[in-house]
């Protein structure tokens, strides 16, 4: 072994390191003149150019090579051991509606991976609304419904609180619903100091998303104060405080304004817990954050690791201790990128952005399941995201190494832009008067569309790419199989159950209920929750003691909810159109490719051409190559084609393009003639002939295919 080291320590001499200089005439040599900064940096939406390669000399001026895991400003983890000492929650969401089907779902994957319950509740639940008194639609859509006490007990039926992590994403409801989770724990004798999980109570997030909150912020604030206080004295493993950037995901954000959006709400909510009486210390360590992971690798990690970074500042800021600067971190594969057609390509996204995570530092993460943008998920689908997380775990070994990033030039790089960039735009929130004012006053919604506008446009001319939509389209794929709730059916089912559990109750039941619900009236900051859980016991419903606590809330200002959209949306309406014109008519609109010459001589543009109008659901028709206009005319005529894309070099179309057009026009009339390539100098020519238009490189991708699939009827 000695002599091999010997013998490539040697070896090692002969080659010398390139210069920055030399790499770069290199690189230049190789692109034969075409500029050096155009191709080979790139912008990115945070506004971040990217080097094509980096130097070590990057990190003389970064605070990297000077910090170590789980100190300083926690850039390189919160703990000195890393994954090693505490590996990552397995925090899968379980999406069902019902009590048993939940239930039945999360003790068979608790048995095959997963350590965490991550409940997302349903809208009616999450209004403070029980199932009788909601609308189809409200009942079991999104998540869980909940209640009363025996629908969480049949929830959580079989599953031991101390053994798992329970993060319950309440929303604006955290009060009530929290209060029945602690209701549950007291009604099976569990003790709440020894549970661990999180609340998730975020009512910023709720107007962001749906422009109206259920009371006035106010109202809510309190609310959450008096949550946090109680988990701080009574259950300190649960986290009453929830900031989920999700909403600001799904409406466009880029990686640098989620963490500063992420930031100032934070910030908004420390603000409010602190004057409400909690420390500084106490309010910091019962906030959770939730980010979303897009689909850039690298900027994906940076965020992560400056997000524990720039709230260890605003902590500090605050006057927090080391300790409450410790960034508590969810994070779930985010929805923006995820496609409905192609949707197995869904897999490979969540992969690689739950390695993002995991290299990031995160503390507990969801993997979206690959079909969860068409249908609830089936066992299959939920294997597969979870199994995921526990290849990256028992596969890969990934908790044996305490921050893999640290020390790479090109993330403590990047780290260091986002840290300045997210900075700065949190100045700029706080600026507006803080995120509610931000919100209100449409700047966050202003941001966050003109990010998303750039987003359509880089994919619209696929200067951007979603495998499956706008590249690589399978025309051929068959559509996964709906398992869509019959949501009228689903309320109806839990309207009966809630009606039947309050008329079975004899008449000391309900002279309890009414007196519990009275005692909440009653109950200072100090016993509010225990009040609630006691009232959860005697039988009140979640809609009971929600109307009692709201009872002098006031309705909060409405403002525009931020749009919740995916990138592929505009294409997979094309595509749709296509299928539907396909099974009225029993075929699919058709381009018919007039190949001029030999293969050798068409083919590069034949198939651009086959590639970018498959976007669009077009069937392709691309026959060998035509020597005369006539064989063309007569090709085409025949083909039933409404639009033809003639495909050849730049010479056959000086040579050809004016016959072959005219003869098409002539032939027939209403023919779209496009050409396939940029026609330069001889537009005016080319037009003259016959030509309507032409496709290249630049074109708008969206745009040409919307705008021929109206020409043919089709949209």
């Amino acid at each position: 072994m000695k002599k091999a080291s010997n013998d490539n320590a040697g070896l090692l001499k002969e080659f010398t390191a390139p210069t920055k200089q030399e790499w770069r005439e290199a690189a230049e040599k190789l692109l034969k003149g075409a500029p050096f900064d155009k191709l080979m940096k790139r912008m990115t939406p945070e506004g971040i150019l990217l080097e094509p390669i980096f130097w070590k000399d990057v990190l003389e001026n970064l605070p990297a090579a000077n910090t170590l895991p789980g100190f300083d400003s926690y850039l390189r983890g919160t703990s000195a051991a890393g994954y090693s000492a505490e590996p990552w929650e397995i925090a899968q969401e379980l999406p069902y509606g019902t009590p048993i089907d939940f239930n039945r779902a999360a003790t068979a994957d608790l048995m095959r991976g997963q350590n965490a319950l991550n409940v997302i509740l349903d809208i009616a639940t999450l209004k403070g609304l029980d199932p009788d008194a909601a609308h189809v639609g409200e009942v079991g859509a999104c998540g869980l419904s909940l209640a009363c006490l025996e629908d969480i007990k049949a929830a959580f039926k079989d599953i031991v609180p101390e053994a798992v992590s329970f993060h319950l994403r309440t929303g604006c409801s955290g009060m009530a619903v929290g209060s029945l989770f602690f209701a549950w724990l007291k009604a099976i004798g569990a003790d709440p100091a020894k549970v661990k999980g999180s609340l998730g109570m975020d009512p910023i997030a709720v107007k962001a998303a749906a422009g109206q909150a259920p009371a006035d912020l106010g109202s809510l604030f309190e609310e959450q104060a008096v949550l946090a206080e109680h988990c701080t004295k009574h259950a300190p493993g649960v986290q009453a405080v929830g900031v989920s950037t999700l909403p600001y995901h799904q409406a466009g954000a880029s990686a640098v304004e989620e963490l500063g959006i992420a930031l100032a709400t934070g910030a908004a909510y420390l603000t409010e817990l602190t004057e409400r009486g909690l420390s500084v210390d106490d309010a910091a360590k019962q906030i959770r954050f939730s980010f979303a992971i897009g689909g850039n690798f690298f900027m994906e990690i940076a965020k992560l690791r400056a997000a524990r970074v720039l709230w260890a500042q605003v902590v500090a800021a605050f006057g927090g201790g080391k300790e409450a600067q410790k960034i508590h971190m969810h994070a779930r594969t985010g929805l923006y990128n995820k496609t409905q057609k192609d949707p197995y390509v869904n897999m490979l996204r969540t992969t690689t952005e739950a390695l993002s995570g995991v290299i990031g530092g995160v503390d507990s993460m969801c993997v979206g399941n690959f079909d969860e943008v068409a249908r609830v998920p089936d066992a299959f689908s939920r294997r597969i995201s979870r199994n995921t997380q526990v290849i990256l775990q028992e596969e890969c070994e990934l908790t044996s190494v305490v921050d893999p990033a640290g020390g790479s030039w090109a993330i403590e790089w990047l780290t260091n832009e986002v840290s300045e960039k997210s900075w700065s735009f949190f100045q700029e929130i706080d600026a507006q008067g803080g995120m509610t004012d931000a919100l209100t006053n449409g700047f966050i919604a202003e941001k966050l569309a003109a990010t998303d506008a750039s987003n359509h446009q880089q994919l619209n001319q696929r200067r951007a790419s979603l495998i499956g939509t706008n590249v690589y389209p399978n025309l051929e794929e068959k559509e996964l199989e709906s398992r869509i709730p019959d949501y009228a059916e689903l309320r109806d089912q839990r309207a009966k159950e809630i009606a039947d559990a309050r008329t079975a109750t004899d008449e000391d039941t309900d002279v309890r209920v009414m007196a519990a619900l009275e005692k909440i009236l009653e109950s200072t900051r100090e016993n509010a929750v225990e009040t609630l859980v006691d009232a959860f016991i005697d039988g009140a419903t979640i809609g009971e003691v929600t109307r009692t606590i709201r009872a002098s809330a006031e309705p909060t200002e409405a403002i525009k909810p931020l749009p919740s959209m995916r990138l592929a949306q505009g294409y997979e309406s094309l595509r749709a159109a296509s299928q539907k014109f396909a099974e009225a008519s029993g075929t699919a609109p058709k381009i018919f490719l007039t190949n001029l010459g030999p293969l050798r001589r068409h083919k590069l543009r034949a198939d651009f051409t086959r590639g970018f109008f498959a976007a669009g659901g077009f069937e392709i028709i691309s026959p060998a190559g035509f020597e005369s206009p006539e064989d063309a005319v007569a090709a085409l005529e025949a083909s039933g084609a409404g639009i033809t894309v003639v495909c050849g070099t730049d010479a056959d179309y000086e040579a050809q393009f004016p016959d072959f057009a005219q003869a098409i026009k002539q032939a027939m009339p209403d023919m779209q003639v496009v050409l396939a390539g940029f026609p330069g100098d001889q537009e005016e020519a080319y037009r003259a002939a016959g030509m309507d238009d032409y496709i290249f490189v630049k074109s708008n991708n969206y745009e040409v295919n919307r705008r021929y699939l109206e020409g043919l009827g089709v949209l």
